[in-house]
């Protein structure tokens, strides 16, 4: 799920990911040291909702 993220945040103009392994199951989101996605093993949303979060994030 985070490479599908990563490939469709980077092909958006002004947007650099990098990506950084996590614990067991773990996927998580932080934009300028800020938390905005944090999941665990037992709830991992659609990689869309995901990606929709963070533009909404980073619209605000």
């Amino acid at each position: 799920m985070a490479s599908r993220v990563a490939v469709e945040l980077e092909n958006e103009a002004g947007i650099e990911v990098e990506k950084v392994k996590g614990g067991f199951g773990e996927f998580s989101v932080s934009i300028d040291g800020r938390k905005v996605v944090d999941t665990n093993r037992f709830w991992y949303p659609n990689p869309t909702k995901i990606v929709n979060q963070i533009r909404a994030h980073l619209a605000a």
